[in-house]
C-alpha cells in the first residue's frame, strides 16, 4: 500500500468538561481526510491552542488551531513541505506567541524524518521553523520553553546514540539554534514522551525503555539532568558489592552476579538549607574509610567537623 494514499475518517476532536469529567461541550475540525490533535493548552486568554496533523496544506501538514474559551475556532493555520509534517506538541511562549515540535518527512536534506521546531507569533503566522536530526528517524515529542528564553525538546533518535531508538534531548537558545543535544538508552529502541525543566534548572524526561527494566516488555523511563543535559548520578553504598544498574543508575550484586536495584545513596544530602552538614567520608573504628556494613560500628565524618555514629542492625 502506497503510504502516501490511505484515508482515514478521523477528525481532530476537542473536548472540554468541568471538574467531575462531565462534557460542557466537544468541538470538530478538519476536512475529509486525516486530521488529528496530539496537544492542547489553555492560552492566557482563556482560549486553547491545539496542534496535530491535517490534510489541509499540502498533502499532511502540521496544524495549529486556535480557540476561544468555548472552543470556538478564531483561527487556524497548516506548516510543512511537500510529505508528511506533523505536530506533536504546542506550547504558549511569554511573548504570547507559539512553540510547536513535531516531524518532518522529507522536508530537507537531513534524512528520512526529522526533528520539526516551529515559533510563531500570536496569530499563528511562521516566525521561523528549525530542524534537527541525522539520516535516520528523528521525532520530537515534547517542548517547552526555558527560563533563559530557550526550548528544550525532547523525542526520539535513530541517527545518534547506542543503536535503535533512543531518547533524544534538544536545547536551543531563543531563535531555535542548538546549544547541544543529548541521548539516551540502550541497544535497543527508547522513546521520550514528555520533558519539563525543573527548579533547579535541569531537566526531567518521561517516556519508556526496551533496552532496561523488569525484561517483560517496554518499562516506564524516567531521566533526570543538569542544566546541561547531563545524567545526576550519585555514588551509592550497596551491600553485596556495588554496581550499576543501567536502568536506574544505581544496583547491587546478588549471589549470581545479577545487578539489582537495592541501594542507598550516600552522597545525596538535602542540602536545600546552605547550614546542613555534608557527609565527606565514612570510617570504621579505626578511622579507615569503609562502606555501611550491618552490624558493624561506623562513622559519618561531616565537612563541619561533626563525627555521628552509626550501626545497622539486622
Amino acid at each position: 500500500m502506497d503510504i502516501f494514499n490511505w484515508k482515514w475518517e478521523l477528525w481532530c476532536l476537542s473536548n472540554k468538561t468541568d471538574a467531575n469529567g462531565d462534557s460542557l461541550w466537544t468541538k470538530t475540525f478538519g476536512g475529509t481526510e486525516t486530521d488529528a490533535g496530539n496537544s492542547v493548552q489553555q492560552t492566557t486568554d482563556g482560549g486553547y491552542i491545539v496542534t496535530g496533523t491535517t490534510s489541509f496544506g499540502v498533502f499532511c501538514d502540521v496544524y495549529l488551531i486556535k480557540t476561544d474559551g468555548n472552543g470556538d475556532s478564531l483561527w487556524t493555520k497548516t506548516f510543512g513541505g511537500t510529505h508528511h509534517d506533523k505536530g506533536h506538541s504546542v506550547q504558549q511562549t511569554t511573548d504570547g506567541g507559539y512553540i510547536i515540535t513535531g516531524e518532518t518527512w522529507w522536508s530537507s536534506s537531513n534524512g528520512y524524518r526529522d526533528v520539526y521546531l516551529i515559533k510563531t507569533d500570536g496569530n499563528g503566522d511562521s516566525l521561523w521553523t528549525k530542524i534537527f536530526g541525522g539520516t535516520g528517524i528523528d521525532v520530537g515529542n515534547s517542548v517547552q520553553q526555558t527560563t533563559d528564553g530557550g526550548y528544550i525538546i525532547t523525542g526520539e533518535t535513530e541517527s545518534f546514540g547506542n543503536g535503535g531508538q533512543d531518547v533524544y534531548l534538544i536545547k536551543t537558545d531563543g531563535n531555535g539554534d542548538s546549544l547541544w543535544t543529548k541521548t539516551f538508552g540502550g541497544t535497543s529502541n527508547d522513546y521520550a514522551y514528555s520533558v519539563q525543566q525543573t527548579t533547579d534548572g535541569g531537566y526531567i524526561i518521561t517516556g519508556r525503555t526496551n533496552s532496561f527494566g523488569n525484561g517483560g516488555g517496554a518499562d516506564v523511563y524516567l531521566i533526570k539532568t543538569d542544566s546541561n543535559g547531563n545524567l545526576t548520578t550519585p555514588t551509592w553504598d550497596c551491600i553485596g558489592g556495588s554496581c550499576v544498574n543501567p536502568g536506574t543508575g544505581l544496583g547491587m550484586y546478588t549471589d549470581s552476579l545479577v545487578c539489582v536495584s537495592n541501594c542507598v545513596p550516600t552522597n545525596i544530602i538535602d542540602d536545600t538549607n546552605t547550614n546542613t552538614p555534608k557527609i565527606i567520608k565514612i570510617t570504621d573504628i579505626l578511622g579507615r574509610e569503609t562502606k555501611r556494613k550491618k552490624n558493624e560500628l561506623f562513622f559519618y565524618i561531616y565537612n563541619d567537623g561533626t563525627v555521628e555514629k552509626k550501626i545497622i542492625i539486622e
